[in-house]
């Protein structure tokens, strides 16, 4: 992981070091002045209602369950003080985002876990402990139940999966209603499986397979991106420090025990080997489709409808913008600091008169059916590499954060191709590296992955696509092929041939240093980090292609051999590829088929597959 040290500036015990007051409980700290320290941090980042305040409330109420006797009553009684005062239910007023799959189960637990605490505290709103208690449990059951009948809707996100562990850890150990313990403990499996599945170990652990949500650095390297890494380490039985809140709410899980001495959460031992075999195939269908909400009862309005359309983050979707924009209103929260630029249609008049949906032809963001939507993702994982892919997924559309390929070659290069949303002085999600502004159709098989893009979906003035390839990062590369589209590289014993539309170019690095702003945004990835080209610009007419082939057994030599035997054969009119290897053909519409035969993976719901592996553990 990236080097957090400098912020570790807390000793604990056994010459361990701190950033935060969880990690500094959970290494055995109990200086008093740095518990003050620390916690005040934490608190005052609460008290202001920043976006994510909910997340660091949810640390803090771990910090009361777990190391109340260590902070002493005073600190215990100041934390509980804020965590009442907290919002629990949708409102204005603030700048939190509220509504995504992590943001409502951090909500949810932290409420019913408080009032549980707390049967006689003061709530902010009046309202009685009971009363919160019932509210978060009725909606700790009715997520949670979805989660596990569809899946993820960030599905496979290494960012947003760090939080949604820690909110299930949290639920897992501490929640007293068997119904929502056990939907919970089912939920953290799937995401455990999911997580040790599609991870492969080189120079590190990687995870980061096709998502629902990505940002620069999660698609950019496990390096700097994957935020499961320290999870995967600790599941995996692995001494690790350098770990934030989040990390530390399943760290303590899997040390905790029940009443007989045995593990609250114990991980299958077959799981835990997964990143080491070689050759799998994983095939996961995940998040619920919005078109299928009215099979589901949500057509009709109700609070409750509107808010799980917007754990799918369907806040601005034209098929449920009505109800959506009603919500807003009602609830206050078209005044939160992230939705202000909704509140011009957040009026009765439009929304009980259906005008709003007529307004997607008009306003290109805000209503063009953004959302996360059911995701098929295949991943293939060799031990040291992996490539992944959402089949089909909104093939022409909006993405914010989405990410529909992905390889992952070694622990400091991971590849992607996308359509710029904005130029790359602009930052923010969707950006220049960030989304897509017409979605690609993405497809792969084993070691091979492919992309098409049709450039005329393409935002007006962005009539172009590029592909992350990071030429100094590699520890060995060959650009002579680069005029004809054909680029190669070896990173830690993985090799890697990309071939797209001939004519492509690198942006001069000079450029990209300076004004490529998406990139280095937040600081997440560092201004010395990159010493050569890594942004390839393709402006071709028509359709773009990125067909992508890696291999770990050849030398770097060997395998560029190998390539120039390859053919492709692309019709940028048509948008339809043909490669040798294995016969495939692929295109921006029809078939995908490998060897003369469509290739079309088995795609299952984790639950399914879960309960499948749970209970073939249970009869050995």
């Amino acid at each position: 992981m990236r080097d957090r040290s400098k912020s570790y500036k807390y000793e604990s015990v056994g010459g361990l070091r701190a950033s935060n007051l969880l990690e500094y409980l959970t290494q055995g700290g109990t200086d008093e002045k740095t518990i003050h320290i620390l916690a005040q941090d934490i608190l005052d980042y609460v008290r202001a209602r920043r976006d994510c305040a909910d997340f660091r409330a949810a640390y803090l109420l771990r910090v009361i369950y777990s190391f109340s006797g260590v902070i002493g009553e005073g600190m215990t009684a100041e934390i509980a003080d804020e965590l009442l005062s907290f919002p629990y239910e949708d409102c204005g007023g603030h700048s939190m985002c509220t509504w995504t799959e992590n943001h409502r189960l951090y909500a949810a637990g932290t409420e019913y876990l408080l009032a549980l605490r707390y049967p006689g505290g003061k709530f902010a709103d009046e309202k009685p402990a009971d009363y919160h208690r019932e509210h978060g449990r009725k909606s700790l059951i009715t997520g949670l139940s979805h989660m596990i009948k569809y899946g993820f809707s960030e599905w496979c996100s290494n960012n947003y999966y760090s939080e949604t562990m820690a909110g299930l850890a949290n639920l897992v150990q501490f929640a007293q209603d068997p119904d929502i313990k056990n939907l919970a403990k089912e939920a953290l499996y799937m995401l455990v499986y999911d997580i040790l599945s599609q991870t492969v170990y080189n120079d590190g652990y990687m995870y980061n397979p096709a998502c629902a949500r990505a940002y620069v650095d999660n698609k950019v390297s496990a390096l700097h991106g994957n935020y499961m890494e320290v999870q995967i380490k600790a599941m995996r039985g692995e001494k690790t420090s350098l770990y934030k809140e989040k990390e530390a709410c399943m760290f303590l899980l899997l040390q905790a025990k029940d009443e007989s001495g045995k593990p609250l959460f114990e991980i299958p031992k077959k799981w835990l080997e997964l990143p080491d075999k070689k050759g799998r195939e994983i095939c996961l269908r995940q998040g619920i489709d919005i078109d299928d909400y009215g099979k589901e009862g949500f057509k009709e309005y109700s609070p409750e409808n509107v808010r799980y359309a917007f754990v799918s983050g369907a806040i601005s979707d034209y098929r449920v913008i009505s109800n959506n924009m009603r919500y807003l209103r009602e609830t206050g929260l078209i005044d939160n600091g992230m939705l202000k630029s909704l509140k011009p249609f957040a009026k009765p008049v439009l929304y009980r008169s259906g005008l709003l949906k007529a307004l997607k032809r008009f306003v290109y963001v805000g209503f063009d059916g953004v959302s996360m939507e059911e995701g098929r993702i295949y991943t293939y994982a060799d031990g040291n590499y992996s490539i992944s892919a959402a089949f089909d997924y909104r093939v022409g559309q909006v993405l914010y954060q989405q990410n529909s390929l992905s390889l992952n070659l070694s622990h400091k290069v991971s590849l992607f191709a996308n359509t710029p949303f904005s130029e790359s002085d602009k930052t923010g999600s969707p950006c220049y590296w960030i989304g897509s502004g017409a979605a690609g159709r993405a497809a792969a098989y084993k070691n091979f992955g492919v992309i098409i893009f049709d450039a005329c979906h393409a935002r007006l003035g962005l009539k172009k696509s590029h592909a992350y390839f990071p030429v100094g990062l590699f520890d060995e590369v060959d650009l002579s092929g680069i005029l004809k589209g054909v680029l190669l590289g070896r990173t830690s014993g993985v090799n890697v041939c990309l071939r797209t539309n001939p004519g492509v170019y690198f942006r001069a690095f000079e450029d990209s240093r300076k004004n490529d702003l998406a990139v280095y945004q937040d600081e997440k990835i560092p201004r010395d980090y990159y010493d050569n080209e890594y942004d390839l610009m393709n402006e071709t007419k028509g359709f773009h292609f990125y067909a992508y082939e890696v291999d770990n057994t050849l030398s770097f030599a060997e395998f560029k051999k190998l390539m120039e035997e390859r053919t492709l054969e692309f019709s940028a009119e048509n948008g339809t590829l043909e490669y040798s290897l294995n016969k495939i053909k692929f295109g921006f519409s029809g078939k995908f088929t490998v060897e003369g035969r469509e290739f079309r993976p088995d795609f299952r719901r984790p639950a399914d597959i879960v309960r499948e592996e749970l209970a073939k553990e249970a009869a050995l």
